[in-house]
């Protein structure tokens, strides 16, 4: 690699990192700019239980007469938005917060690096790829609950890694991980394997930390199943729909290319230009298909229907930009259909689904490109749709040739990444079942971005364990 040492000898002076950092953040700061207009699909609905909860209901529906509790979200990230109106009523506001929570977790990875070698020629790879990776960057400015799942993640880990085993410790990641669970409920079984490991591998005096976390934790989860309780009457720590509805369209979206079904979250899928699963001249059948079993859904739940529901739902649907709200028999009984549905789907149709769900294993760590997109005339929307797959794919690649080459020859590297790598892993991992983007994976993007880097810089450049900074 001689020809490779001046741009190395650059990538180990302080200096390069200084001004790395400082591109990141310019980067991170013009993205957030151009796109601070954009609303994303969840935009009215996160917009709108602030309302809700000025009315002191937890609802998107504030403007209708009656209260209709909400069935579809954890309420993590309304009542972060609740919080933040209360100090300012601009949406802007609650962006700028959301970009100086992503420069958070950018320092606290950055310090979750040192933890693992102190070499600024790692931290120069890893902010490279965040460069490169710019997609990440830009999910500050959208009304997502991604970017502050993001922080909520590299902050876990950052105390998971670093802080001494206490009490102060053990009461932080209580909270931590019980606020993360209530912006995405996703992470409930990290918790429960973390309690698994530290039972098996810690001392006999440091055992009451690890109960009195799981013990607490579970307890946290207790108010929202009591408010599930009394609004819906059944005690729940997830919402009430969204697991069965994610895994039912995950089985149907794939097979009606580039259309959008009407009868749940208006959810599409693109013809991709990699990969589709379905041949054209089968779509409309399979609309066909699909159409005629929701229809069935529909009457056998439409029993649970009044007058006075009908009303309401006519209401509904005059606002297409919000997810309609259906009565809590009505919406458990769906659920339990979609569920059982999408299972008997996925095991009558076991090749279809193997290869569906290996592929979406994958596809969650990069961005996708469509026909539609690489034929679009407008230059700017075209160009920006390549790049964003070139680069996310690319590293996706770059990743897989870097894991086998450690997976066979150097395997104590990924055994000192393990926890990080993990992470990465669970959170592609539990999201295979469902119909979901690769934003589902923007928490764990910068762990991901410095398991690439630290892969490369410990095969390539690390001269011993002790390498100090440059």
């Amino acid at each position: 690699m001689q020809f490779l040492q001046k741009p190395i000898d650059i990538l180990e002076k302080k200096s390069t990192y200084y001004c790395l950092l400082l591109l990141v953040g310019v980067v991170s700061l013009l993205l957030w700019w151009l796109n601070k207009e954009v609303k994303s699909g969840d935009y009215y609905t996160y917009l709108y239980y602030i309302k809700g909860l000025e009315k002191g209901e937890y609802s998107y529906w504030y403007f209708l007469n009656e209260y209709i509790p909400d069935t579809f979200r954890n309420p993590g990230y309304p009542f972060f938005l609740y919080a933040l109106h209360a100090i300012h009523p601009s949406v802007h506001f609650v962006q700028f917060v959301q970009w100086v929570l992503l420069m958070l977790s950018l320092v606290l990875t950055l310090r979750i690096i040192d933890y693992y070698a102190s070499s600024y020629l790692l931290k120069n790879i890893f902010l490279l790829f965040v460069l490169f990776n710019f997609v990440t960057l830009s999910y500050s400015a959208y009304i997502f609950p991604e970017n502050l799942v993001l922080c909520t993640i590299t902050t876990i880990l950052y105390v998971e890694l670093i802080w001494k085993s206490n009490w102060k410790k053990t009461f932080v990641l209580i909270i931590l991980y019980a606020f993360c669970f209530q912006l995405r409920p996703i992470i409930l079984f990290i918790p429960f394997l973390r309690f698994a490991y530290y039972l098996f591998n810690t001392s006999k005096e440091k055992l009451h930390y690890n109960i009195v976390f799981l013990v607490l934790f579970i307890a946290s989860l207790l108010p929202y199943a009591f408010w599930n309780q009394k609004q819906h009457g059944v005690f729940k720590i997830t919402p009430l729909e969204g697991g069965g509805g994610v895994m039912y369209l995950s089985y149907w979206s794939p097979k009606m290319l580039n259309v959008v079904e009407t009868r749940y979250w208006r959810n599409v899928m693109n013809e991709d230009a990699l990969i589709n699963f379905v041949d054209k001249k089968e779509v409309s059948h399979n609309v066909l298909l699909f159409n005629n079993e929701f229809d069935s859904i529909e009457r056998i739940c439409s029993q649970y229907l009044t007058a006075e529901d009908t009303l309401v739902l006519n209401i509904m649907k005059q606002h297409p930009y919000l997810f309609v709200t259906y009565n809590s028999k009505y919406t458990l009984e769906r659920e339990r259909l979609l569920k059982t549905l999408a299972v008997q789907h996925f095991l009558q149709d076991i090749g279809y689904t193997i290869k569906v769900k290996v592929y979406t294993f994958f596809r969650l760590w990069y961005t996708g490109l469509t026909k539609a997109q690489l034929h679009s005339t407008n230059p700017i929307y075209k160009s920006s749709s390549i790049l964003a797959f070139a680069t996310t794919f690319s590293t996706l690649l770059l990743l897989l040739f870097y894991f086998l080459w450690a997976l066979m020859q150097h395997r104590t590297i990924l055994y000192k990444i393990a926890l990080p790598l993990l992470l990465c892993i669970y959170f592609a991992g539990i999201h295979v079942p469902f119909a979901i983007q690769s934003r589902y994976t923007i928490p764990v993007r910068f762990l991901y971005l410095f398991v690439i880097a630290y892969l490369i810089y410990s095969i390539h450049f690390k001269k011993s364990p002790t390498q100090t900074n440059a």
